[in-house]
């Protein structure tokens, strides 16, 4: 049983049905793609073209906020095979802190500039009854065409693609605000790349290189959950069951370190800056498409018909199902990171 009260992270698929998807409002004929699970963005018909609009918040990291909030909204439009155009951003600070402000709007600014992105509008205050930074975003892309890509479009037989290696958010996350508690465990250097991570955070190129391919049926980006929460919210919206082997995903040697020292799972550790993909035909167009781009991209399995289940084939043999939302390994990090800090106080 769900309980709201202590569980962190994505509401899961019942309470979205229950309590979000029949409370949406006027049923407007210019919306084409609405709420439903799994799906991180809506499309909307305008005279001559096609929007996609996504809105998400940044509520795990306190030192990348600003830039994870302009490329966190930015994939999302993207994997719909929209091009990112307009941001507003909405930031609550629990204190009048005139420096983390600057900073994070700063990286606001220099992450939608390498996007090509414009800041159009936004809201800023200090707000009552939160401890740390929120920023809650919102982006506008542009549909090249009429083509638009959705979560829900896999299909039993396709193949499943992911691009770059796992848990990529997480990694730069745990390396830069638990820095200081990881510095006596791993190296140093380790650590610096690891948290150089956060510039491999977007997945606007890939996603815009596999939908000019045409092979898609759906693409998504894996964030809370992790890879495999990203594979079960696609299977879940698609009706579809997944098989995925362990030893055929990427992991990062940084990845690998950080994980192995804090106990998690890299496959279920957030991992925005990583693309999955499901498609039919000739894989090596895609490939071939994404290295011309300087992306790696891996095959990792294929969907498979809702009766066989989800599951991911561990690299020693064990057969693991994804039977409901998964619960991501960062929030229960960051809470026993912060019971140790308070008990050290």
């Amino acid at each position: 049983m769900y309980d709201m009260r202590t569980t962190y992270g994505k509401l899961p698929k019942e309470v979205l049905e229950k309590t979000v998807f029949k409370w949406l409002g006027a049923k407007r004929k210019d919306v084409l793609l609405w709420p439903a699970y799994g799906e991180d963005a809506a499309v909307v018909d305008v005279p001559k073209r096609r929007l996609v609009i996504a809105c998400d918040p940044i509520t795990g990291s306190r030192k990348l906020l600003g830039w994870l909030s302009v490329h966190i909204n930015a994939n999302d439009v993207a994997v719909c095979g929209a091009k990112p155009a307009w941001f507003s951003s909405c930031i609550l600070l629990p204190k009048n802190d005139e420096h983390l402000f600057a900073s994070i709007v700063k990286q606001i600014h220099r992450a939608a500039s390498e996007l090509h992105v414009s800041v159009i509008t936004g809201h800023s205050e200090v707000a009552l009854h939160i401890s740390e930074p929120i920023i809650i975003g919102t982006m506008i892309g542009i549909v090249e065409g009429n083509k638009y890509y959705m979560t829900r479009g896999a299909k039993p037989g396709d193949k499943i693609l992911m691009t770059k290696t796992a848990a990529i958010e997480g990694t730069a996350i745990l390396a830069t605000d638990l820095s200081e508690a990881l510095s006596s465990k791993i190296d140093k250097r380790l650590l610096k790349r690891a948290s150089m991570f956060y510039r491999k955070i977007s997945v606007v190129n890939e996603a815009i290189k596999i939908a000019s391919t045409g092979l898609a049926t759906a693409m998504h980006d894996p964030t809370e959950g992790g890879l495999l929460g990203g594979l079960y919210e696609m299977s879940e919206a698609s009706g579809t069951g997944f098989i995925v082997y362990e030893n055929a995903i990427p992991i990062a040697r940084e990845t690998k370190i950080i994980c192995e020292t804090l106990r998690c799972d890299p496959l279920k550790l957030i991992s925005s800056g990583t693309l999955i993909a499901s498609f039919r035909g000739n894989y090596k167009k895609i490939i071939s498409a994404l290295k011309r781009a300087g992306i790696k991209a891996a095959i990792i399995g294929e969907v498979v018909p809702k009766k066989y289940g989800r599951k991911v084939i561990r690299s020693e043999g064990t057969v693991e199902s994804i039977k409901s939302t998964v619960t991501d390994e960062l929030w229960r990090i960051l809470s026993e990171h912060l019971l140790q800090k308070c008990g050290t106080n």
